[in-house]
């Protein structure tokens, strides 16, 4: 089968003894690339310990979840058990890497203003909420609950202005 056109996506679909299956085309397929997506900012600029091998990272100071956004839709998720993991007494921050920019938002913000509704739940998963990073035709971003609607003006900033930020 060809090219089929799905919004600004665009899909290859093939056929494997009779059963449609759908792939992205020009997403990432690499889990491993996509995760480790300006790593290195966070682990030597940022001096932040990663935790095992997740998005969760510390230092004395913060608690940081950073979900790295390299696909072409910017959508990433938050998971409950992630959340219930933070330490009294550390500040916790969202730290978005999209493509080469950085969303930086507090955590308590995010949970209070974007995590008010149902969150998803699936066996993989868990609890879970999910986002999406959107421009407005003025070029201002925000961060877009896929269930409530709800959104969050964000500012993206560049490496260097997140390490004045943070440090």
């Amino acid at each position: 089968m060809g090219i089929v056109e799905l919004g600004f996506q665009k899909f290859k679909s093939t056929i494997s003894k009779g059963i449609g299956k759908l792939k992205c085309k020009n997403m990432s397929g690499n889990h491993n690339s996509t995760r480790v997506h300006n790593l290195s900012v966070l682990t030597k600029d940022l001096e932040l310990k990663q935790i095992k091998n997740t998005s969760i990272f510390e230092n004395h100071k913060y608690f940081v979840l950073s979900p790295s956004v390299q696909n072409k839709i910017n959508w990433f998720d938050l998971r409950k058990i992630n959340l219930d993991k933070k330490p009294g007494g550390k500040q916790g921050i969202l730290l978005i890497r999209l493509l080469d920019d950085f969303i930086l938002v507090d955590l308590k913000k995010i949970v209070a203003e974007l995590c008010k509704s149902e969150p998803y739940e699936t066996k993989k998963s868990g609890i879970h909420w999910k986002f999406q990073i959107r421009t407005t035709e003025l070029n201002k971003s925000y961060i877009f609950n896929a269930k409530s609607y709800e959104r969050l003006y964000v500012d993206r900033i560049g490496k260097e202005q997140l390490i004045k930020e943070m440090i």
